[in-house]
């Protein structure tokens, strides 16, 4: 019996230590650039599912929509025909702008203002330049989205290691629980002491509060970093 328990609980422990696997998810930025729409649905479908968070969805967005941008110049559109194909939906004051004839750095300077988005800047200074020098804006937004999907894996990088910590967390949380089911299949009586006794409930007092507090406190951690990426 104790043997069967012991099995038991390592096969939890290794589902609760190992991480989530991050290949599959990079795979989703660093397959290479496709410029169908069909296979631009397929990609955002791909990242929002694998990389949940609404900051993490923009970001995505706007890599596609950068890179599709890109496209759309290499195909021959004008710059203000390819921005409303490309980034319609995604940058709203950028395509307002250039469906009216306003000025588009602005519009996309409003949109990384409204979005969090410092993607939009870059492509409003290189729409700029593009403007007043007749530079290549294409080529600049290649190497944009280059450079962009470069941050976005180390984003995903970090967050897969993140959850080794939370899993040993969870673990370590799991831990008194597991020695009561031991002592309860070696023949004691653990929650007996614990829940009969005077010291035994305060054992189980403090021991809760210690493990609610660590497993606060390795959250909490975890998020500030999650929030600086």
């Amino acid at each position: 019996m104790s043997a069967l328990v012991a099995a038991g609980l390592a096969a939890a422990a290794v589902a609760l230590i190992v991480p989530a696997n991050p290949t599959r998810r990079l795979e989703a930025i660093t397959s290479p650039q496709e410029t169908s729409a069909s296979a631009l649905a397929r990609m955002r479908m791909t990242w929002q599912s694998r990389l949940p968070g609404v900051a993490a969805r923009r970001r995505r967005r706007a890599i596609e929509a950068c890179s599709a941008l890109a496209s759309e110049l290499r195909s021959g559109q004008p710059m203000r025909a390819g921005l409303l194909t490309a980034l319609d939906g995604v940058a709203p004051h950028a395509v307002a702008a250039a469906r009216w004839g306003g000025d588009v750095p602005e519009g996309l300077r409003r949109d990384a203002a409204a979005d969090r988005m410092p993607l939009w800047r870059s492509v409003a200074a290189c729409w700029e330049v593009s403007e007043t020098s007749g530079a290549g804006l294409a080529v600049a937004l290649e190497r944009l989205t280059a450079a962009a999907r470069s941050a976005e894996e180390v984003r995903v990088q970090l967050q897969a290691h993140l959850s080794a910590p939370r899993a040993t967390a969870r673990m370590l949380a799991l831990l008194p629980a597991i020695g009561i089911v031991l002592g309860i299949s070696l023949g004691g009586d653990p929650l007996g002491w614990l829940l009969g006794t005077g010291i035994g409930r305060l054992c189980l007092a403090g021991g809760v509060i210690l493990t609610g507090v660590g497993l606060w406190w390795v959250n909490r951690i975890a998020a500030s970093v999650e929030r600086s990426l």
